[in-house]
């Protein structure tokens, strides 16, 4: 579990540190105050020798465009993913570079930087094409051992992978993306995909999990009894819940956007044993009623499961429903608002203890 974070030159974090992280953290703050970078650089963090994780925040983030490289006889489209955005002040420069690491943990570090190379490399060809360019580095490195090296075209459009056991190129990034060491899931603002929630089903179906996850759906339906998985991923009609008194099941598209936000939460939940859990926008969909329960089953989720969670919002109403389950809680430390404070380029992390929180909410003190 992470005790401390450290970001410095991710994004908007020129320099930030954050002490004593509970199991479960809501972290707040204004617009642009870099909560959602926040979750982003836990996400490099923990998704240990896995270079893939950078292209799913640039992805993810849009910046990414297309480049047409001319051949012989015919053109290319490549996709150009903009590294810079990355780097403090949009600069990819080899003087800087991003090191987000725990003090606590020296298992968990990385260093990302880019590093000039006056080398000819190969674009991917299609057919006969065979375009050269000068490239530079982007190099990951993880504990100051593990290194994966991205070779870029001017722009930093990418080339080709250059594996850390060999010098030969390789277009197929695939095997040089590694495993990761912890149990990890992300949680989006926008819907997670029947194919994706049907791979966390997979890998709970018929276990004890299972129970957690009605008790999830029972948030929003008490009436709720079982959950099961078809073939047909239709708008979520492959997703089926039989309901207490009813001879046919209902498909969980039918029971709104709230009750798809829950299981999805859940599922990630029971699926980040010994791990970690990310969600953004953690309210989203879900009215204040039923966020106290969301939070008192995430509560009872990470302290028995291992689970270390982090989730921003933006919601006054989802901060009092965090308040009252953590009041409710027979361990009030199992969970610590944080508040992402920015004054000009420095931004630090202000902790709220269950006892100030609860003054601020009874009183109305704003803590967003």
């Amino acid at each position: 579990m992470l005790g401390d974070l450290t970001i410095q030159n991710y994004r908007c974090f020129k320099d930030f540190h954050i002490d004593e992280l509970a199991r479960v953290n809501l972290i707040v703050g204004q617009n642009n105050s870099g909560k959602t970078t926040f979750l982003e650089a836990i996400y490099l963090l923990v998704k240990q020798q896995n270079i893939q994780a950078v292209f799913d925040i640039l992805n993810s983030r849009g910046e990414t465009s297309y480049i047409q490289i001319q051949g012989a006889s015919s053109q290319v489209n490549r996709i150009k993913y903009h590294f810079e955005h990355i780097f403090y002040g949009h600069q990819l420069t080899p003087a800087r570079s991003i090191h987000i690491r725990s003090q606590q943990e020296e298992q968990l570090s990385i260093k990302i930087q880019a590093s000039p190379k006056n080398e000819q490399v190969l674009v991917p060809a299609a057919d006969e094409l065979e375009t050269r360019f000068l490239a530079g580095e982007l190099i990951a490195c993880y504990n100051e051992n593990a290194k994966f090296k991205i070779s870029l075209l001017p722009n930093s459009t990418i080339s080709s992978f250059v594996s850390p056991q060999s010098s030969e190129k390789n277009n197929n990034y695939s095997s040089l993306v590694g495993t990761n060491k912890y149990n990890f899931n992300l949680i989006k603002t926008t819907e997670i995909s029947f194919k994706e929630l049907a791979l966390y089903w997979d890998a709970i179906t018929l276990t004890p999990k299972e129970e957690n996850l009605v008790a999830a759906l029972q948030i929003l339906e008490p009436d709720v009894e079982r959950i099961s998985f078809t073939s047909n991923p239709t708008n979520y009609s492959g997703i089926l819940i039989k309901i207490r008194g009813q001879n046919n099941p209902v498909t969980l598209g039918s029971m709104g956007n709230g009750m798809h936000r829950i299981i999805s939460i859940a599922m990630a939940a029971v699926s980040s044993e010994e791990g970690f859990l990310l969600v953004d926008e953690i309210d989203t969909g879900l009215y204040y009623q039923t966020q106290t329960d969301m939070w008192r089953l995430i509560f009872e989720t990470a302290q028995r499961l291992n689970v270390q969670v982090f989730a921003t919002t933006h919601s006054w109403d989802c901060i009092a429903a965090f308040q009252e389950a953590l009041e409710q809680s027979q361990d009030s430390s199992v969970g610590k608002l944080f508040r992402l404070s920015r004054r000009g380029d420095d931004i630090r992390a202000v902790e709220y203890t269950p006892d100030e929180l609860s003054v601020a909410v009874r009183q109305s003190i704003e803590v967003r």
